[in-house]
């Protein structure tokens, strides 16, 4: 389940007052369910929203082709928005345009002439982006949307939220076409061990040992929001009748530790598939390795490691 977090308030409050926003964060951070219910809390207050995950369209729809790339950025952004018009045809009489300028007019002509209410459209796995060279494009629109509020109004009711887990320097080559110049930055924090008591009410223990219980989470997993729910979770699930921090230690070295974990829990799945597909693991093990000893490492965060 998703836990209230003080990001909630501050990501409502950015996006309903219209102004452009970005969560950049690591995978399994929250991002997906930060998505889920400030949509929900969006709807509940009159905003149409539309979310485009770019990993699908990628991999679905238009992995090597730009043409088909933008035509479904277009057609879920009409169908999700649940506007009948016909798109093929539309499409087809903008084709003089780039892609960039045709999404502007679409935004204009279709989406905002169609849809009366303000729109939020949440852009997700921005990553994508870097494997497909096209796709900056769509990031130049984006751009263009917010830049067309000085001179047309009806632009001001379309706002436009970025998440992903990279650099976003490396996405877009003009700084003036990147939207990330002028988007608010929204920060996803891990949980503090207040945050966590949260679950208490959760774990089928009687208070103490539920505090007990979360004092060992937080020590395992420092408050990282999959891996606290995660363990929450399983304890929630287990016959806790011992020691509670040994049995919170059983679990986490189950679920969490250990080499069957790379391949059976999720998280660990992706972490290990990241680092060992990577072309500069051995460096990216060294910077590990440091960081694991307590050495104070600086961040750059020009540098892809």
């Amino acid at each position: 389940g998703y836990v209230k977090r003080r990001a909630d308030d501050v990501f409502y409050d950015t996006i309903s007052a219209g102004r452009y926003a970005h969560v950049i964060a690591p995978d399994r951070s929250g991002k997906t369910s930060l998505i889920a219910a400030t949509a929900a809390r969006l709807e509940a207050n009159g905003f149409k929203i539309a979310i485009l995950d770019l990993a699908q369209i990628g991999e679905r729809d238009g992995g090597s082709d730009a043409g088909r790339f933008y035509y479904s950025v277009a057609y879920r952004l009409l169908r999700q928005l649940r506007i009948r018009t016909d798109l093929q045809a539309w499409w087809q009489d903008k084709s003089i345009l780039s892609n960039r300028q045709r999404l502007v007019e679409f935004y204009s002509e279709i989406l905002l002439r169609n849809v009366h209410e303000r729109v939020i459209v949440f852009v997700d796995e921005i990553q994508c982006i870097e494997e497909l060279p096209f796709a900056d494009q769509l990031l130049a629109s984006i751009r263009a949307a917010h830049n067309a509020r000085a001179t047309d109004p009806e632009f001001s009711r379309l706002t436009f939220v970025l998440l992903g887990e990279c650099d976003p320097l490396n996405l877009i080559d003009e700084p003036e076409l990147s939207p990330f110049n002028i988007t608010q930055p929204v920060a996803l924090p891990d949980f503090t061990r207040p945050d966590l008591d949260l679950f208490a009410t959760e774990l089928n223990l009687s208070p103490d040992k539920a505090s007990a219980a979360l004092d060992r989470v937080y020590f395992w997993t420092a408050g990282q929001p999959y891996l606290s729910q995660k363990l929450a979770r399983a304890i929630s699930r287990d016959e806790m009748e011992g020691d509670v921090a040994e049995d919170v230690d059983r679990l986490a070295t189950r679920q969490l530790a250990g080499r069957s974990a790379l391949h059976n829990e999720p998280g660990m799945s992706h972490i290990h598939r990241q680092v060992v597909n990577d072309k500069r693991r051995e460096a990216l093990l060294n910077l590990y390795g440091r960081i694991r000893k307590g050495l104070e490492v600086p961040a750059d965060l020009g540098s892809p490691l």
